[in-house]
């Protein structure tokens, strides 16, 4: 019998059936934002696409096709160092996908990372025995082992395995570069040629073959090809600046310079392209053929140009020329002039924002911040204008002021490479460093991971100890920004402490064919590192000699010969060769400096002084000289007598030289002076704030020796960016300015850690102690402050002269 269905039941029927049908589960969700995000692929729409994707993991973080889409979108941008993460984090997951396993060692292999590429090697082999791209890597692999080796004799047989595999396998791209790079380090460069071509004609946009070929071309002095593969480079990557440039060289250094004018004028139709393009061809005239060919060529834009856009560039270019060659005040002239003719707009903030940068660097700081001021009053939302006023603030220690321009200047454009940078640079003052971290990130994907941006990234994360993240970034910014040598120099330091030979040797000739004079050198000198590293001393004095000689002498370049010598335990050997070099030239001043130094390394201190005082009187104005012998004064203790040199130097020097002062600081503090101390570190702080050592100093003497509030303030200000950084030193300064302000919550942790790392630094045992004594340890304070007037000995620093009746109140009963 049917019970009667009541309009309560009925209501619940009814809302348990909508919230059924609102209540997908986290795998339904997940589903759907992956087929919207498929379907945005399909539109073009990859931004979109890659949002709903990480909605994806959002709900399902083990979604394999979104994980396999997401990851294979992130490779195609060339966002290796993202990618690999993304396709690691999927092997993980499904660990029995080979193809991953093979896309983690290609990764891997040019990364430089040869034990993880042997590592997916492996795993990929043991799922698919026969894997093309996996087989590739094997080769590669034994290309590196055996040029690491220097077995020259097994490239021919690694030769004919890759040939073979691109034989059997033509679509793997793997297999043809190991060819290619094994038929050149065989120094087949005819059969690289060929290998390279063929490899072209299956995939033509593949940017370091490209590169590489034009690198070929030039090592067979094939130079009638030379032009028509930069155009071909120039049709297949239209936006690539360096091809551009390179084309624009090619050009002049054939003494063509109109040739390079006509093709930058085919560039393109519009004014701001073809300005870009007249603004390459002045930059590389200056470089190529001097200041006043690109002085003549700017003035004949100038003349072209009246009445257009453009004319205002070409006239900032050749006030900069001016600047940049000492004609400081012909520069400013012609700034203020364009300035006055220029009408109100975006164009002449631009120009007031690049004069008052050059007022500033012509040491008018007053009239630049005028500028400023003036412009951000008629355009609050200049975006240079509030970048420069934020580094001042940036600069002087004032955070709060930086961050407000710096947010409203990304408002404007959010994805500004030097507004991501500043406030990078202001999270690192406030002592945020994974917050830094984030914003150079930022700045290089903001950049399109141009060299500047990824050379600061990585500096960045060098400083942080961060060595691995470093590698895999420089190896990333290597394949987009080809023969960089600040990039190329990054990845040869880290590769000579990791002992990774083969890596080394292939920075070393990536440098050598840029074809510079200063690339051919470091080149030389990584083959020399490389040397010495693997023991083989003679061989690596024999290569810096050459180095020398090709030099004609050059002053660093025996100076290298003469430290592998003192390292290699040869010091007659050293003496003999740079008096052979000095014999040829008996009046150069950075020999005899270097004889200087070496007799005071040999236990010669008097003839080191004389050598010195010699050079000073000769040219007071030099301050290098002061500054060595200063060392050697300071060394055996005579401080009196380096202060006069630093005295003696100051006064002679047109401009004050920032090593010479910090020296001076030094000797003043030394002296107990420490009122003079903190004068000159406040001088040098002006100068470069950025500077650790000087920001350390000036803020531990003001937390020592001041007791002023605001002085206090100050200190704690300056060495905020301390915060999170691992040095003991740089911990004991914040902790003891925080100390001295009274907020002992801040200070205890940082004190304890300096305590920690500087087990025998009297002066840090006496801060922790009085942290301790604060907080109510009274045990431990006595303890530790004991410690620390034992480490002092007889002679109490200043600093800690109330030591022994603090420690004697400590030790009386409670």
């Amino acid at each position: 019998m049917s019970r009667p269905f009541s309009v309560r039941s009925a209501a619940l029927v009814l809302c348990a059936g909508l919230a059924l049908a609102g209540c997908k589960s986290k795998e339904e969700k997940a589903e759907a934002f992956y087929r919207s995000a498929e379907e945005l692929l399909a539109q073009g729409d990859v931004p979109r696409a890659l949002v709903e994707l990480r909605n994806v993991f959002d709900y399902d973080s083990s979604h394999q096709q979104a994980r396999r889409l997401y990851a294979d979108i992130l490779l195609q941008q060339g966002r290796l160092q993202e990618a690999y993460s993304q396709y690691l984090r999927l092997s993980e997951q499904y660990p029995d996908l080979a193809d991953i396993h093979r896309i983690l060692a290609e990764l891997s292999l040019r990364s430089g990372n040869l034990t993880g590429a042997r590592d997916q090697t492996r795993r990929t082999l043991e799922l698919l025995p026969d894997d093309p791209g996996a087989r590739a890597v094997s080769v590669a692999l034994s290309l590196r082992a055996a040029m690491a080796r220097s077995d020259r004799g097994a490239y021919a047989e690694i030769s004919k395995a890759a040939e073979r595999l691109t034989q059997e396998a033509p679509d793997v791209p793997t297999a043809w570069h190991v060819l290619i790079d094994a038929r050149n380090a065989a120094g087949d460069r005819e059969g690289a040629l060929d290998a390279l071509d063929a490899a072209l004609t299956r995939e033509p946009r593949q940017y370091r073959l490209q590169v590489l070929r034009l690198e070929l071309l030039s090592e067979l002095n094939r130079t009638d090809k030379i032009g028509a593969q930069l155009e071909t480079m120039q049709t297949l990557f239209p936006d690539d600046p360096k091809t551009r440039t390179a084309l624009v060289a090619w050009y002049v250094l054939r003494d063509d310079p109109e040739g390079a004018a006509r093709f930058l004028r085919r560039l393109a139709t519009d004014p701001q392209s073809q300005t870009e393009g007249y603004v390459e061809l002045v930059r590389f005239l200056a470089r190529a053929r001097g200041a006043d060919a690109a002085a003549r060529e700017l003035d004949k834009l100038i003349t072209e140009s009246q009445g257009k856009p453009n004319e205002a560039i070409f006239s900032a270019m050749r006030a900069d020329l001016a600047f940049r060659a000492g004609r400081k005040d012909d520069a400013l002239t012609r700034m203020k002039a364009l300035l006055t003719r220029l009408p109100e707009g975006e164009e002449r903030g631009r120009m007031r924002v690049a004069y008052a940068r050059m007022l500033e660097a012509a040491g008018q700081s007053d009239a630049a911040r005028a500028e400023i001021e003036t412009e951000l009053k008629a355009t609050p939302l200049n975006v240079p204008a509030l970048q420069q006023r934020a580094s001042w603030a940036i600069a002087s220690d004032n955070f709060d002021a930086a961050i407000v321009d710096l947010r409203t200047a990304l408002q404007q454009d959010p994805t500004n490479p030097d507004t991501l940078t500043l406030m990078a640079e202001a999270d690192l003052r406030e002592g945020a460093p994974d917050l830094a971290r984030a914003r150079f990130a930022q700045a290089y994907e903001a950049a399109n991971h141009a060299a500047p941006e990824a050379i600061r990234y990585a500096d960045f994360l060098l400083s942080q100890d961060r060595s691995k993240a470093a590698r895999d970034l420089l190896a990333e910014a290597a394949q987009r920004n080809p023969g960089t040598p600040g990039i190329l120099q990054r990845q040869a330091d880290l590769a000579l402490r990791d002992n990774d030979w083969p890596q080394a040797h292939a920075i070393a000739d990536q440098l050598a064919a840029l074809g510079l004079p200063e690339t051919e050198a470091l080149a030389q000198s990584i083959r020399a590192a490389i040397l010495m590293g693997r023991g083989r001393t003679d061989n690596a004095i024999e290569t810096l000699k050459s180095l020398a000689a090709a030099n004609g002498g050059g002053d660093m370049a025996v100076a290298a010969v003469v430290q592998a010598q003192i390292g290699a335990g040869r010091a007659g050997a050293a003496r003999a060769y740079l008096d052979e070099q000095l014999t040829r030239r008996p009046e150069d001043r950075g020999l005899r400096m270097l004889s200087a130094n070496l007799a005071a390394m040999l236990g010669d201190p008097q003839s080191a002084e004389a050598g010195l005082r010699a050079l000073m009187s000769e040219a007071p104005a030099d301050p290098a000289p002061a500054r060595q012998l200063y060392r050697l004064l300071a060394a055996q203790g005579k401080e009196t007598e380096a202060a006069d040199v630093i005295a003696q130097a100051l006064k002679s020097a047109p401009q004050a030289d920032p090593v010479l002062l910090l020296y001076r600081a030094r000797s003043e503090e030394k002296s107990g002076d420490f009122d003079a101390a903190i004068a000159t570190y406040e001088d040098l702080y002006a100068r470069d704030s950025g500077d650790l050592i000087v920001a350390n100093n000036l803020a531990s003497l003001l937390s020592q020796h001041r007791d002023d509030k605001a002085s206090l303030e100050r200190a704690a200000r300056i060495a905020k960016r301390f915060r999170e950084r691992p040095e003991p030193a740089f911990k004991d300064t914040y902790g003891w300015a925080e100390f001295r302000r009274g907020d002992y919550k801040t200070a205890m942790p940082l004190l304890a850690a300096a305590a920690a790392g500087m087990p025998e630094v009297a002066l840090a045992q006496y801060h922790y102690a009085m942290a301790l004594a604060a907080t109510g340890e009274r045990e431990e304070a006595a303890r530790v402050l004991a410690q620390a007037v034992a480490l002092a000995g007889d002679r109490l620093p200043a600093q800690m002269a109330d030591a022994p009746a603090t420690l004697e109140k400590l030790r009386e009963a409670p």
